[in-house]
């Protein structure tokens, strides 16, 4: 019975290592561009004040966010935007706060990145744990796991001068795509650590009745 109670502790044992070891690389969240359209950007880039706002407001559509990490899709999503500070010319940004809500909600998140500083170009605005350590983390009522080298990235297309402004170097509005990636680190399912579960206490059951 002892050696049975060994293997009993090894297997329950070796699910906790399964469940600490099992990672991989995953996208987390993403949209294509909801607009397409300068005319109703997603971001203000204003050089002129060292600012980055943006957002894309409830009362608007067409904002499809799927989190393939929960398998899940919500039609249109919106998000909010803490204000960010550029901090120097070569791009680099404060940090900030990133809301994503489900259609006509503003409370429970379904996903909230939290990052201490940023990088913004023409191209677009983002940061990551990878190969910048901007303090990236990627939490919300959608995030159950752990993660780890949480990154996010904003591709700005349709750039338009700012109102009043021909100079690109006073700033530009944009709108945008969007992806976040991070390293998970998966747990097994109950259903499988009751399989086994099963298998061991079947195997003890055998050895009595043997």
């Amino acid at each position: 019975m002892k050696h049975f109670l060994i293997i009993i502790l090894l297997a329950f044992f070796a699910v906790g290592v399964i469940s600490v070891n099992a990672k991989a690389s995953a996208t987390i969240a993403t949209f294509a561009d909801p607009s397409r359209n300068s005319s109703n950007p997603l971001f203000k880039v204003d050089y002129t004040q060292m600012k980055l706002t943006g957002g894309w407001a409830d009362t608007q559509t067409g904002l499809t966010l799927r989190i393939p990490y929960s398998n899940h899709t919500f039609t249109d999503a919106w998000f909010t935007m803490t204000e960010v500070g550029i901090t120097d010319t070569s791009g680099d940004t404060s940090g900030g706060t990133i809301d994503f809500y489900a259609n006509n909600t503003s409370t429970n998140p379904l996903v909230v990145i939290d990052f201490g500083s940023g990088f913004i170009s023409r191209y677009g605005f983002g940061a990551n744990e990878i190969f910048v350590a901007n303090n990236v983390t990627i939490t919300g009522s959608e995030i159950i796991g752990t993660l780890s080298e949480e990154g996010f990235s904003f591709s700005f297309a349709n750039l338009a001068h700012l109102a009043g402004s021909q100079n690109w170097t006073d700033g530009f509005t944009a709108t945008a795509a969007f992806t976040s990636s991070a390293v998970t680190h998966d747990t097994p399912e109950p259903a499988t650590i009751c399989l086994l579960g099963f298998g061991v206490l079947s195997m003890v059951r055998r050895k009595k009745s043997a």
